[in-house]
């Protein structure tokens, strides 16, 4: 038996830099399921069948999956349809097309899952184009081409063998003449680039609920849509599926024609104010949704790692400390460290060999942004962003949100740098989760972890300087702070009379002593 194909190691998400194998000259061997959600719309839901039943994508390795998700009357199967075709229905007691999609992959046979709205009529080599790409890895999620048709099946039906026909025929476009036909993908990042998807930061941001795909395996790894999610968990989907090292792309020859216009048109303002409040609490990677300063979020933006096995009190506190009152205010922060081993039994306190750990569960147990673990977790996802700080090393203010602007800014998936100080470097990592995920899927068993990495995304170095605090900058601010009291006490002098010059602040006075001493 031959040794299968490794999966394709792309960068980032360099899509334009890929070409998948031209429509009709491959020999497909994955079986695909097509997951219909349909809550009503017989009439349209025959017609999506009916191309489906015109696929170039060979008969035996497709199959149609459609949820009923609680329609009055009960859907029913059309004559003109795929011959692997059932109805299934939505789990008990949940609806939603959300859940009917998350029905519908369990249910599925495939081990690729075709997603298509029960409106959107596919072009016959539609699901031919969305194989074809995860031909190169199953970490990929590929996005059609769609357009909106407006149009009334109430008054201007469409027949399902007419439409079988046409799909069949490459003439669906005819289906449609001299009705409005909107040719726009509604993905702004797909035409900010000319059809391709180059940006890895904003790339999961083009799914799309009405045409998309993706591998079961990558579905179940993400933990699959959202059911809570009444609308929007396409995006949502999308941006977990990111954080398991998805890969993005838009396929202009996988077209499918949307039965009506975009509720998204139609009534775009009501959308997006029902969307947004779920997608700021699950999407930390759409910074403009938080916009409101010091609020805490489901998902947090970054999470921060300080290892306090063994550390002292002090250093661990000042690093713990100038990450909670920084900026991003929507972070997490993980204590590692033997923390079963601290118990109630009778010890001298001064004498406790684990005082210093106990002093730290103690500083930071009352916040609920602080969790204490025993080891490091395998994955930070949801959370984009995991970021390892040695005790002592001290942000600045704005530092950690720095920090990631400067992955961002150069599409790294590590940034690396160290802290000097009297007791040596201080090892700083940020990691970026769907980078780590991607060299985690596509690692070889034995193969470093860190050179696959830097392969897939790439690593950068960095000085400290403009995101922590240094033994210069810490010298600095101290002159800074001793001319401010100086200049004070001077403005102090100056304006109050001698006899009450003998009382000025003892704060400022005393600080002053120290200063000086």
């Amino acid at each position: 038996m031959e040794n299968p194909t490794p999966p394709l190691r792309a960068f980032r998400n360099d899509s334009g830099s890929l070409t998948p194998a031209r429509l009709g000259e491959w020999t497909p061997t994955k079986r695909v399921s097509v997951v219909v959600p349909a809550f009503g719309g017989q009439d349209k839901l025959d017609l999506v069948l009916a191309s489906l039943a015109a696929q170039t994508y060979p008969a035996d390795l497709l199959e149609a999956v459609v949820v009923d998700d609680g329609s009055e009357p009960p859907l029913r199967l059309p004559d003109v349809r795929p011959a692997a075709t059932r109805i299934v229905p939505n789990r008990p007691g949940r609806w939603g097309i959300a859940a009917a999609v998350d029905a519908g992959v369990a249910a599925a046979e495939g081990e690729l899952i075709v997603r298509l709205d029960s409106d959107v009529v596919a072009g016959a080599h539609h699901v031919e184009a969305h194989a074809r790409w995860h031909e190169f890895g199953d970490y990929f999620a590929v996005i059609g081409k769609l357009a909106f048709v407006d149009i009334d099946l109430g008054a201007d039906p469409l027949d399902p063998g007419r439409v079988r026909e046409a799909v069949g025929a490459g003439r669906v476009a005819n289906l449609f003449a001299g009705r409005d036909v909107s040719e726009d993908w509604e993905v702004a990042l797909v035409k900010e680039s000319g059809g391709v998807v180059e940006d890895p930061v904003r790339a999961f941001t083009i799914a799309n609920g009405a045409t998309i795909s993706f591998t079961r395996a990558m579905y179940d790894d993400c933990g699959g849509t959202d059911a809570t999610m009444p609308l929007g968990s396409d995006t949502d989907l999308g941006y977990r599926m990111a954080q398991q090292g998805a890969f993005f792309t838009a396929d202009a020859e996988a077209t499918a024609w949307h039965l009506g216009m975009s509720q998204m048109k139609a009534r775009r303002e009501e959308g997006k104010r029902y969307r947004r409040p779920f997608a700021a609490n699950r999407i930390p990677s759409l910074r403009h949704l938080r916009a409101e300063a010091g609020r805490a979020w489901e998902t947090p933006y970054v999470r921060v790692v300080v290892d306090a096995d063994g550390a002292r009190l002090e250093p661990v506190r000042a690093t713990v400390n100038a990450v909670l009152s920084g900026a991003p205010a929507d972070i997490e922060v993980v204590l590692t460290g033997p923390w079963a081993s601290l118990t109630e039994e009778r010890v001298a306190p001064l004498e406790d060999p684990l005082l210093n750990l106990r002093l730290i569960r103690e500083t930071f147990r009352g916040d609920a942004r602080v969790r204490f673990l025993e080891r490091t977790p395998a994955t930070v996802a949801p959370v984009p962003f995991q970021l390892t700080l040695a005790p002592g090393a001290v942000p600045r203010p704005d530092g950690v949100e720095g920090l990631v602007r400067f992955a961002d800014e150069r599409r790294l998936g590590r940034v690396e740098t160290a802290v000097p100080s009297r007791v040596g470097p201080l090892r700083v990592r940020l990691d970026r989760t769907a980078a780590l995920a991607r060299a985690e899927r596509l690692r070889e068993p034995g193969e470093d972890l860190d050179a696959v990495l830097d392969a897939v995304w790439g690593v950068g170095r960095a000085e400290p300087g403009a995101w922590f605090l240094t033994e210069d900058s810490k010298a600095e601010a101290r002159r800074r702070e001793i001319a401010d009291l100086k200049a004070a006490l001077a403005r102090l002098e100056g304006a109050t009379p001698a006899p009450v010059q003998r009382s000025l602040p003892r704060r400022a006075a005393g600080r002053l002593r120290r200063l000086f001493g």
